[in-house]
C-alpha cells in the first residue's frame, strides 16, 4: 500500500526501523536529560516588564543611586532579612525571652552566608512589640543563586527555636525560597495526580492495560525533552521559573491527548485485519495528521503570549510551545516505532467484553438525541455558557496578597506580625524626583501628602545629590483595590499638583505601582493577542476544511467557552462561592496574567478537540454521508477520546489547583472548567446541534475563495476499502 502523506510516511519509516528510532530517541533523551541539570541557572524569579514604564523609571534612578553609595563605602550584595520572635507565655525582657533571642542569634551567626545579626536586649533596646509579645532580629545575609544559604539559615532556626516560641522569617530571599518551594510542591502534586488519574482513565478508554500505559510514556518523553530545550533557551533569553510547572502540566495534558488519537486509531486498524506495519501507516497517515495540525493551531495560539512584553509571559508561551513540539514529534516518530514494537501485545491485559474497533453505543446514542432535537439543544446548551460567563463581567485583575497564603505559612505570619505590631507594611512605595534637590518645598509636600494618605505611613525623604527619594511603606494588601486606586492618586493628583511650576520630574514606583504597571501592560497587548489568535486560526481552519461556517462557529464557540470559565473563575476566587470547599484561598482579584494566559492556552486546547471532532465528521460528509449522519459518527468515533482527554486534562490541572499559591490555584482551576465545559458542552452538544441545523450550509465557500488548495486532516487510503466491511469503511477525503 501507498502510505498517504508525510505523517503517514514519516510513521512507516520510523516503524520500518523501530529499533534505531527508539535509540535515537534515547540517545536526545539523554542528552536532555544533561541540558536540564544546568535548568536552575537559566531561570529567574523576577517577573520583569520589558517594556519602559512609570515603575521602572524609579527603580533605575533608585538603583543608581544605590549603587553609587554601596561602591562609595565599599557596601555589599546582601539582603536583610527579619526574624519574627514571638511567644504566648514569655514577654520581652523575661530571661526566658533573652535566652531564646540568643539561642537564635548564635544559630544564626554559625550559617556561611549571614554577614551580621542584630537583636534587641536589656541593655540594647531594639524593635519589640507593645506588648512584649514579639520582638524582631534583623539578619544581613548574602543569598547564593541556588538558595544554599537560605534553606541553611531556616533549617538552623528551626533547630534552634526553644518550646514555647514561633519563629517566623520575612525578606526578599527567605520569601523568594518560600515562592519556590510551593512551586514544586504544586509541581509535584500535579505530576502526581495527573499521572495517577490518567492511567484510570486510559484504561478506561482504551480497555487495555498496556494501551493505557503507551501516551503516559510518549507523554514524559515530551516533557524531558522540553526542560532540556528550555536550559538551552534560557541560556540566551530569561525565563520564569514557572516554565516548569508550564512544560509539566501540558506536556502531561498534550503528550497523553495525542498519542492517545494515535494508538486508538493503530488498533481499530488491527482490528480490521491489516499487518501491523499498514496499521502504524495508516494510522500515522490519519490520525497523526490530526495530531499535526492540531499541534499546528496549539502553538499558533500560544504565539501569543509571546507578544506580551513579559518575563512570565513570554515564559509560559515558550515553555508550552516548547513542549507541544516535543509531544507532535514524539507522536509522529517515537510512537509509531513503539506500537510496531508492541504489534498484537498492544492489546495486552484487554479487559472483558472490550473490543478495540467496537463502536462506542453510549456516544452514538448521545449524538441521535442530541441531533434528533437541535434546536433546543443548541438553546439549552448556549444557555448554559452564558450563565456561567455572566460573573465574567465583575472581573478584577490585581496579584493575590500574602493573605492568600496558607494561615500557617511562615512568610505570611511574620508579615501580618510586622503589620499588626510594628506598623510595618507588605510593601514599599518609592517616589523618585529627577531635580528634586531644588525643588524641596515641592518634594516635601509630596511626603506630607503620602503621609497623610491611609494607604500609606512613614513617609520619609532623601536627598541624594540633585536627585531626591520619597520612601513609605504600603498598609494595604496588595490585592486590594484601594491598593491600586492609592498608586492612581499619587500619579494623577498629589504628585503633578505638588511639582507644578518646577523643573522636576517624578517616577512613582515600587511593590504596588510595579504590579499596576504589569496590569496596564496586559491590557494594551490584549488586542493583538486577541487580533493574532483568532485571526491565524480563522486561516488555518479556512484552509483545513474549505468552510467559513466551520471557523466562524469554532472561534464564536471557543471565545463563549471561554468567557464562561472566566465567569466560574470569578465566582469561586473572587465572590468565594464554594471555594472554601475546594480549599481555594479567596481574593479580591485575579491575577493580571491569568485572564490573557488562559484565553491562549484554551483556545489552543479547545482547537484540538475541535480538529479531532471535525476532521471524522468531514471525512464520513465527504464519503457521501449526509450531515446528520456524519455528525453522529464523528461523534460515536471521538466521544470518548475527548471525553477521556479531558478528564486527564482536569485531572493534571486540578492538581495544580490545589495547590497552595494562589496564582497557580487560579490558572488550574481556570484550565480544568474550561476544558471539562469544552469537552462536554461545546464539543458533545453545541458543535453537533449547530451543525446538523445547518446542515449542508457547514460547508459554504464563497466562490472567491475556490483557489485555496485541497488539504485533508484524518483521510485514510484508498487501500482501505479492500480491508474493511463496506458499512465501516472510512473514505479518503476527495
Amino acid at each position: 500500500m501507498s502510505p498517504q502523506g508525510i505523517t503517514g510516511r514519516l510513521a512507516r519509516t520510523a516503524a520500518s526501523r523501530p529499533w534505531l528510532t527508539v535509540s535515537v530517541w534515547f540517545v536526545a533523551l539523554v542528552a536532555a536529560g544533561y541540558a536540564a541539570s544546568g535548568l536552575g541557572d537559566a531561570l529567574t524569579q523576577d517577573d520583569r516588564i520589558q517594556v519602559a514604564t512609570e515603575s521602572d523609571s524609579a527603580t533605575a534612578l533608585v538603583a543608581a543611586h544605590n549603587e553609587a553609595t554601596a561602591d562609595a563605602v565599599g557596601a555589599s550584595d546582601a539582603t536583610v532579612e527579619t526574624v519574627v520572635v514571638a511567644s504566648d507565655n514569655e514577654r520581652f525582657g523575661s530571661p526566658a525571652f533573652a535566652e531564646a533571642l540568643a539561642t537564635l542569634v548564635r544559630a544564626l551567626d554559625a550559617v556561611d552566608g549571614v554577614a551580621t545579626v542584630t537583636a534587641p536586649t536589656a541593655d540594647a533596646a531594639g524593635p519589640a512589640a507593645a506588648d512584649g509579645s514579639s520582638a524582631l532580629i534583623t539578619a544581613s545575609v548574602t543569598a547564593d543563586e541556588d538558595g544554599e544559604v537560605v534553606d541553611s539559615m531556616l533549617a538552623a532556626l528551626e533547630d534552634a527555636t526553644p518550646a514555647g516560641f514561633e519563629v517566623s522569617v520575612a525578606g526578599e530571599a527567605t520569601g523568594s525560597a518560600m515562592f519556590d518551594s510551593l512551586a514544586e510542591e504544586g509541581l509535584v502534586r500535579g505530576e502526581a495526580i495527573g499521572i495517577a488519574v490518567a492511567l484510570v482513565i486510559l484504561v478506561g478508554v482504551f480497555g487495555a492495560l498496556l494501551a493505557a500505559g503507551i501516551p503516559l510514556v510518549v507523554a514524559i518523553a515530551a516533557i524531558v525533552m522540553a526542560v532540556g530545550a528550555t536550559a538551552v533557551v534560557g541560556q540566551a533569553f530569561e525565563l520564569s521559573f514557572f516554565v516548569v510547572n508550564m512544560i509539566t502540566m501540558m506536556g502531561l495534558a498534550l503528550g497523553i491527548d495525542y498519542s492517545l488519537v494515535m494508538v486508538q486509531r493503530f488498533r481499530e486498524e488491527l482490528a480490521s485485519g491489516r499487518s501491523v506495519l499498514d496499521a502504524v501507516t495508516v494510522a500515522g497517515g490519519t490520525a497523526n495528521r490530526a495530531v499535526l495540525f492540531s499541534g499546528i493551531t496549539v502553538v499558533i495560539s500560544l504565539l501569543g503570549l509571546l507578544l506580551v512584553p513579559s518575563t512570565i509571559m513570554r515564559s509560559l508561551g515558550a515553555g508550552a510551545i516548547l513542549v507541544a513540539v516535543m509531544a507532535v514529534a514524539a507522536s509522529l516518530t517515537l510512537l509509531p516505532a513503539i506500537l510496531r514494537l508492541l504489534g498484537q501485545r498492544v492489546n495486552a491485559g484487554r479487559l472483558p467484553a472490550r473490543h478495540p474497533d467496537a463502536e462506542p453505543r453510549a456516544w452514538r446514542a448521545i449524538a441521535r438525541t442530541v441531533s434528533a432535537r437541535p434546536g433546543a439543544w443548541a438553546m439549552g446548551g448556549l444557555v448554559i455558557l452564558g450563565l456561567l460567563a455572566a460573573p465574567a463581567t465583575q472581573m478584577r485583575m490585581a496579584f493575590p496578597g500574602l493573605d492568600a497564603l496558607p494561615e500557617d505559612n511562615s512568610l505570611r505570619v511574620a508579615a501580618e506580625t510586622l503589620a499588626e505590631d510594628y506598623g510595618l507594611g507588605q510593601g514599599a512605595t518609592v517616589i523618585a524626583v529627577e531635580g528634586g534637590a531644588s525643588a524641596r518645598v515641592a518634594v516635601e509636600e509630596i511626603a506630607s501628602r503620602v503621609s497623610a494618605d491611609p494607604a500609606f505611613a512613614d513617609a520619609a525623604v532623601t536627598y541624594v545629590g540633585d536627585d531626591a527619594i520619597v520612601t513609605s511603606t504600603e498598609l494595604l494588601d496588595a490585592a486590594d483595590p484601594e491598593a491600586d486606586a492609592a498608586i492612581a492618586r499619587l500619579r494623577d493628583d498629589v504628585v503633578p499638583a505638588a511639582l507644578e511650576g518646577t523643573e522636576a520630574t517624578a517616577y512613582v514606583g515600587g511593590d504596588q505601582a510595579e504590579a499596576v504597571d504589569f496590569t496596564g501592560i496586559i491590557r494594551d497587548a490584549t488586542p493583538w493577542v486577541l487580533l493574532t489568535v483568532l485571526g491565524a486560526s480563522f486561516v488555518l481552519l479556512l484552509v483545513a476544511f474549505r468552510s467559513v461556517v466551520v471557523p466562524t462557529m469554532a472561534i464564536a464557540l471557543n471565545l463563549l467557552s471561554t468567557a464562561a470559565a472566566f465567569g466560574m473563575l470569578v465566582a469561586v476566587f473572587q465572590w468565594g462561592w464554594g471555594g472554601t470547599l475546594l480549599g481555594f484561598p479567596q481574593v479580591d482579584g485575579i491575577a493580571p496574567w491569568i485572564p490573557l494566559f488562559l484565553f491562549a492556552v484554551l483556545f489552543g486546547l479547545s482547537m484540538d478537540y475541535h480538529v479531532f471532532l471535525l476532521s471524522r465528521i468531514k471525512e464520513r460528509h465527504d464519503a457521501g454521508a449526509p450531515t446528520r449522519e456524519a455528525v453522529a459518527y464523528g461523534l460515536s468515533r471521538t466521544g470518548s477520546l475527548i471525553t477521556g482527554a479531558a478528564l486527564i486534562m482536569v485531572a493534571v490541572f486540578a492538581g495544580f489547583a490545589l495547590g497552595d499559591l494562589a496564582e497557580f490555584s487560579q490558572m488550574g482551576f481556570g484550565l480544568a472548567a474550561a476544558v471539562i465545559l469544552d469537552a462536554t458542552v461545546v464539543r458533545s452538544i453545541l458543535v453537533p446541534a449547530l451543525m446538523t441545523l445547518l446542515g449542508r450550509r457547514n460547508w459554504y465557500l464563497p466562490g472567491w475563495l475556490e483557489w485555496l488548495p485541497q488539504v485533508t486532516i484524518e483521510a485514510e487510503p484508498a487501500a482501505a476499502s479492500a480491508v474493511r466491511p463496506r458499512d465501516e469503511r472510512e473514505p479518503a477525503l476527495v
